[in-house]
């Protein structure tokens, strides 16, 4: 009954990732719209925030950008592990990368009842610290989205250098929930959370897209492109 459930999702999730490759398509039409209307404000200082990561990395990270990138990683099984899944946790660590013994992970979080599909591979494909600024985006002032436009973008590209540094087939967590499986989690979230990311930026500084409004569109675009696809199929 397992071997089933795991073809039937397995299969649900290829569809899906297919669906998100195709929604790139739609999400970068937007982006390129919003330079024909002069919205385009929230992409510029999205890309602004990743360029200032990147310097700011090479300038003033590099000797301890590999302990926060794990503690961001276990921090992301904590995360998802204790809010949503709702699990006792019981163990936390993280450490820098020269200090850890042969055989050592760099960090682990364990709970009560295990890891499920969703904790193992939360790190990879949820940049939680990201969507806790596209949230903070609806409360603030249009005047101040220059400011929280550059924070998404900074951390975006912080998600992006957590995901480099710890993503391979080495990966417990990938082995864990096999690398098939685990492959098509990963990159069918990260296509779907850069798409909301895109829509939410959407808008401009006088009616700026949110969170909400984000979600509307990609599922709104999504579902009109599957009805596409199917009368191409039925005609």
């Amino acid at each position: 009954m397992q071997k089933v459930w795991r073809a039937f999702t397995s299969f649900i999730l290829i569809l899906t990732l297919l669906l998100c490759v195709f929604e790139v398509y739609r999400s970068a039409q937007f982006v390129i719209s919003s330079f024909g209307d002069k919205t385009y404000q929230g992409y510029l200082w999205l890309a602004i925030g990743m360029v200032a990561f990147l310097l700011f990395t090479a300038l003033f990270f590099k000797k301890n950008r590999h302990l926060v990138y794990t503690l961001t990683h276990e921090g992301a099984h904590f995360l998802v592990g204790a809010l949503f899944l709702r699990r006792k946790i019981t163990e936390f660590n993280a450490k820098a990368i020269e200090y850890i013994k042969s055989g050592e992970n760099l960090g682990e979080v364990w709970s009560v009842g295990g890891n499920n599909v969703f904790m193992s591979l939360a790190p990879y494909m949820l940049p939680y610290i990201t969507f806790v600024f596209v949230f903070i985006r609806l409360m603030i002032k249009p005047e101040c989205l220059p400011v929280i436009d550059f924070i998404i973008g900074f951390t975006l590209m912080f998600h992006f250098a957590c995901w480099n540094s710890y993503m391979g087939s080495y990966q417990g967590d990938l082995k864990s929930c096999g690398l098939f499986r685990s492959y098509l989690f990963i990159w069918t979230f990260i296509l779907f959370n850069v798409e909301i990311i895109l829509y939410a930026l959407g808008g401009g500084m006088t009616a700026p897209v949110d969170i909400i409004q984000a979600n509307v569109v990609w599922f709104k675009q999504a579902w009109n492109d599957i009805l596409w696809v199917v009368s191409l199929i039925t005609n």
